[in-house]
Formats: structure tokens, C-alpha cells, sequence
């Protein structure tokens, strides 16, 4: 072979060098980008050296230590979405216009300030104004977590759009992949595209991937579901009950709520944190109102007639804190004496008083069975105690366990950049190392030039021979 055609076969091998080099550079900032490096090989025939000749274009990934991240982040993923609504919830359990306690403490003090004078019209009336403060703060407060259920509620639908659509276009890329396999294509930057899709699918749900030796991958949910498998692309869909289904082909299968990631993090915190939350919050509302309808009944207002209930909105547990009302609005009717005609008693004004150290005491046989066992441990976990401990115990709570997953988060997001940075030393781009590589394949490039040029020459100085 000519020396012409050897340095010609350089110039295109170092030129492929410098393509590949600045294909990297320019994806520095690729999420997912996996580096290429340039396969060369020596080029012979019968005479001996015939050049260099690319052979491969080799994409520099680990599916090892892409598998280790995508077990990472649903992790963090299932953590830190939990994490985001916990603490929210926190800060409304104890901020100051919310906070149960807070009118308790107020409607108590009203309580205490009037046994001094309980025909006082004055007194009665501020009692009357800290009796709506307490119907405002469980109403807002059960507002509050109904409006953040509707808020998870809308985020689950828009993590399950985007987990399908991530689904659908790995099956997509699959497919690609799988027919360019057959043809002899190599295609790196699909791979990297299609590993970068699962990625973001890890952080949404704990899933598996399998890679396959042509070039597929493999996707299942972490209990084994079958989310992808070749161009087959599963679905999930939440029914009206709030579970989850996974719809193949003519095929359903109900998912637990164990499925990690975001989507499994947003489902735990609805239907099990806010929602013992809620269950609690209407205990306290039902037992708080009725314990002061029925202590207030047994005392007499300053008509002489016996007490009426002062609270409403609550015949049943469901609903108590968002459906609770005052029915009471003329502070007259205030039963604080335990005898007709007798305003200046207090007696029955002092068991009121009391009710704030009363331990919470439902009568189950009061409930309908279906009520009774919905409310089964939020009963049990507030029975026996004050309203007021009961409150203090349930914000201490969910503040510990809040700070225990802002830990796990921090934990999980830590194992994440470790689990990336391993993956980044190896398929990294690293523009110090690519900037030698522009050089070398410069110089490589401009040496081939020079032997063409110097074959030119020989060339030439032989024609001059006969002429």
C-alpha cells in the first residue's frame, strides 16, 4: 500500500479522534452523558503495514454502577417527598394561630376568669368568642390537611403521567435499539438517553433493570411487576379508591402501596401519616364537644332553663373537626350554675373548668361498627389521656419522626452523589482529559499531514528522474 494512502488512513483516524473528543466536550453538560473514547487498530496486508483503521467507538459505561444509582434513588426519592409534606404539617401543628393547644389554653383561661363572677355578661362573652376561636382552629386545621390531601392527590396523578411516559419511551428506545442491534449500529447516545430515562423512573419508583445482550433493557418493579420488557410497555393507573394498578395488555394487576420512590412516598404520607393524622384530630374534635355538651347540659343558664349543647357538628367521629359549629351565640344561655335561679353559682361553671385534666373517653357502643373500627387506633392512641397531652403527644411525635426522615433523606441523597460519582469516573466527561486528547490527535493529524507531504515529494523527485 502507498505511504500516500497510510497517511491518508491516519488523517481519518485522528480525525475520527478529534469528532469523538469534541462530541465529548460538547456533552459536558448532558445529564446522562456517558464519554466515548475512539478503538483504533493496525491496518495490514500481504506487503506488510497498511495504515490504522477505527474500530470501535466504545461508550465508557457501567451498567453495574448504573443499576447502583437507580437503587439509590428511589430511596431518596420515596424519602425526600415525604420529608417535603411532613415538615409543612409540623409547622401548622405548631404555629400559634393553628395550633390546638394554643385555644385550649385560651378557652380555658376564659373559663377560669369567669367563675369569679359567672353572670358576668362580659365574661360569658369572651368564653362565647374563645368557643368560635376553637371551631375556627379545628376547622382550619382540618382545611388545612384536606387541602394538602387534594395537593398529594394532584401530584401522584402528575408523577403517574410522567412514570408512563417514561415507560412508554424506554419500550420506545428499546425498540430502536433492538433493531439497530441486527443491523451492526451502534448507537451510544440512545444507550445514554434510554439509561437516563430509567434513572429519572428509579427516583418515582424502586425498580429493577435487567440488561439484555441486545442491547434491551429489561424494567420491573422491585416485587417483580413487569413495567418493560422488550417494546412492551406497561401503565399505571390509580383507581377511584386511591390503589394502584399496573395495566399490560388485556391484563390488571393490583399493586400494593409498596412501591417506593416518589409514587410509593406520596401514597404512604396520604394513606397512612395524614391520614392518622386526620383520624386523630376528629377524635379530639369529637370528644372535646361532646364532653362540654354533655357537662354543660347539667347545669342552668341564666333564664333558668338546663343547658343546650353549645357545640354541633359532631354525631359522628367523620368529619367532627371539619363539620364542628358553635350553636350558641347569646352568652346568656350559658349554663353555668347547677341550680335554676341561682346566677351567681358557679358549680357547674367549675366541672367545665375541669374538663381541661379530664382524660378523653369515648363510648364505642355510640358508633357504628364501620366508625368504631375506622377509628379503632386513633381512639386507643388518644383514650386515657387529655385532649391537651393528647395534642402535645402528637405534635412531639410527628416531629420526631419528621426529623428521622429529613436524616433518612440526607442519608439516601448522600448515597445517591456517591452512587453518581462512581458513575462519573467512569463515564464522565473530564475536560482536562479531553483537552490532551484535542492536542495528541492534533499532532497525530498534522504528523500524518507531513508524511503525506513527504510521499508527495518522493513522488515528485522521482518523476524529475525521467524527464
Amino acid at each position: 500500500m502507498s505511504i500516500i494512502n497510510i497517511g491518508l488512513s491516519g488523517l481519518n483516524a485522528s480525525n475520527a479522534g478529534l469528532t469523538v473528543t469534541s462530541h465529548n466536550i460538547a456533552n459536558v453538560m448532558t445529564p446522562g452523558f456517558s464519554r466515548q473514547r475512539v478503538g483504533f487498530g493496525a491496518e495490514v496486508n500481504g506487503l506488510g503495514g497498511a495504515g490504522v483503521g477505527v474500530s470501535s467507538v466504545e461508550r465508557m459505561a457501567d451498567n453495574y454502577l448504573n443499576q447502583q444509582i437507580y437503587k439509590q434513588k428511589g430511596s431518596w426519592g420515596f424519602n425526600s417527598v415525604r420529608h417535603q409534606y411532613m415538615s409543612k404539617t409540623e409547622a401548622l401543628l405548631n404555629n400559634d394561630s393553628s395550633s390546638i393547644n394554643k385555644g385550649l389554653d385560651r378557652f380555658n383561661a376564659a373559663l377560669s376568669e369567669a367563675s369569679t363572677a359567672p353572670q358576668d355578661i362580659a365574661h360569658r362573652q369572651t368564653i362565647l368568642s374563645q368557643s368560635e376561636s376553637m371551631v375556627q382552629r379545628f376547622n382550619n386545621m382540618s382545611s388545612q390537611l384536606d387541602g394538602q390531601a387534594k395537593q398529594v392527590n394532584g401530584q401522584l396523578d402528575a408523577a403517574i403521567t410522567e412514570a408512563n411516559t417514561l415507560i412508554a419511551s424506554i419500550a420506545k428506545m428499546n425498540d430502536s435499539l433492538s433493531n439497530s442491534a441486527g443491523k451492526g449500529e451502534q448507537m451510544t447516545d440512545l444507550l445514554d438517553s434510554r439509561d437516563e430515562a430509567i434513572r429519572q423512573l428509579s427516583s418515582m419508583l424502586d425498580i429493577n433493570a435487567t440488561y439484555n445482550d441486545d442491547g434491551t433493557v429489561s424494567i420491573t418493579l422491585d416485587q417483580g411487576q413487569p413495567l418493560v420488557n422488550g417494546s412492551q410497555a406497561g401503565k399505571l393507573n390509580q383507581m377511584p379508591d386511591g390503589s394502584m394498578e399496573l395495566l399490560r395488555g388485556n391484563g390488571r394487576f393490583a399493586l400494593d402501596n409498596q412501591m417506593g420512590g416518589t409514587l410509593g412516598g406520596l401514597i404512604q404520607y396520604r394513606d397512612v401519616e395524614l391520614k392518622q393524622l386526620q383520624q386523630e384530630l376528629d377524635v379530639m374534635a369529637y370528644s372535646f364537644a361532646s364532653q362540654f355538651n354533655e357537662n354543660h347540659a347539667k347545669g342552668f343558664d341564666l333564664n333558668g332553663d338546663a343547658g343546650g349543647a353549645v357545640f354541633g357538628g359532631v354525631d359522628q367521629i367523620e368529619g367532627a373537626a371539619k363539620n364542628l359549629t358553635l350553636l350558641v351565640d347569646d352568652p346568656k344561655k350559658l349554663a353555668f350554675s347547677s341550680a335554676a335561679d341561682e346566677p351567681g353559682n358557679s358549680e357547674n361553671l367549675q366541672q367545665l373548668i375541669d374538663l381541661k385534666n379530664a382524660p378523653v373517653s369515648i363510648d364505642t357502643t355510640k358508633l357504628t361498627p364501620a366508625e368504631a373500627d375506622k377509628f379503632k387506633a386513633a381512639i386507643a392512641k388518644l383514650d386515657g389521656k387529655p385532649i391537651h397531652t393528647s395534642y402535645t403527644g402528637m405534635t412531639g411525635d410527628w416531629a420526631i419522626k419528621t426529623a428521622q426522615i429529613e436524616a433518612d433523606t440526607k442519608a439516601a441523597d448522600s448515597l445517591v452523589k456517591q452512587a453518581e460519582g462512581d458513575r462519573d469516573s467512569v463515564s464522565g466527561v473530564n475536560l482536562d482529559e479531553e483537552a490532551a486528547s484535542i492536542m495528541t490527535y492534533t499532532q497525530m493529524y498534522q504528523a500524518n499531514a507531513q508524511v503525506i507531504s513527504t510521499a508527495q515529494t518522493l513522488f515528485d523527485v522521482t518523476l524529475s528522474m525521467f524527464r
